[in-house]
């Protein structure tokens, strides 16, 4: 596997180099000129950009897919750089932070993710910020980025049973982060829904690669 560490030295030198400062929890501070402030016609992961319908100045390519696509797309980073500049842009590397794993792994995927990402956005990419954490400790890291600001998420419809757990933990995400709206690539479960339709939160749906591949086998 790719050396993370090694990574996370390197971008974090790299960063710090380049004016980019840290809060008080740890997380790199955002410029806000990095940001992709136009809404895409198409969000698709990196590995499926050949199969991209809109054109390249329309698409934003993501990575909400399983770690081991990702950590392949952060072990070539520069060589990817010039891809990226074909595009609209791109949306936050989404390590995964799962819940149930220890909180110094949660963070340090999350911290990943970000500082590669700014890397990124430090070469001339715009960029969607990720609304992606892990557990109750890792919600600060949404102060990296300003409020008012367009997220991108994976699925909010993936999780096995919905509970007030997650309800509320969605509430507390949008209350800390206060996003403008979200770009949401996958599905959207109804309680989902009326959360962010009960807190006024602007939302667009992107259907993901694999629903989108299953309807075109069926129309042909």
């Amino acid at each position: 596997m790719y050396n993370l560490l090694k990574l996370s030295e390197k971008l974090y030198t790299y960063l710090l180099n380049n004016g980019i400062s840290f809060n008080q929890y740890g997380y790199p501070i955002v410029p806000s000129d990095m940001f992709l402030n136009e809404y895409p016609d198409e969000m698709i992961p990196f590995f499926c950009r050949n199969q991209a319908t809109h054109p390249k100045s329309k698409t934003v390519l993501c990575s909400f897919s399983n770690d081991d696509r990702i950590y392949t797309r952060l072990s070539k980073l520069d060589e990817d750089i010039k891809i990226y500049k074909e595009y609209m842009g791109i949306s936050g590397f989404d390590l995964s932070p799962r819940i149930n794993w220890d909180i110094s792994l949660q963070k340090f995927n999350i911290l990943l993710s970000q500082m590669a990402t700014i890397y990124v956005g430090l070469h001339g990419i715009k960029f969607l910020p990720n609304f992606r954490v892990g557990s109750w400790e890792t919600i600060n890291a949404l102060s990296s980025y300003p409020h008012h600001s367009v997220f991108a998420v994976g699925t909010l419809g993936c999780a096995k049973s919905l509970t007030k757990y997650n309800v509320a933990y969605m509430k507390a995400k949008i209350y800390f982060a206060l996003p403008k709206s979200l770009l949401i690539y996958g599905s959207l479960k109804p309680e989902y829904k009326t959360v962010l339709d009960e807190m006024n939160i602007e939302y667009t749906k992107y259907t993901d690669f694999q629903r989108t591949s299953r309807q075109r086998k069926k129309a042909i």
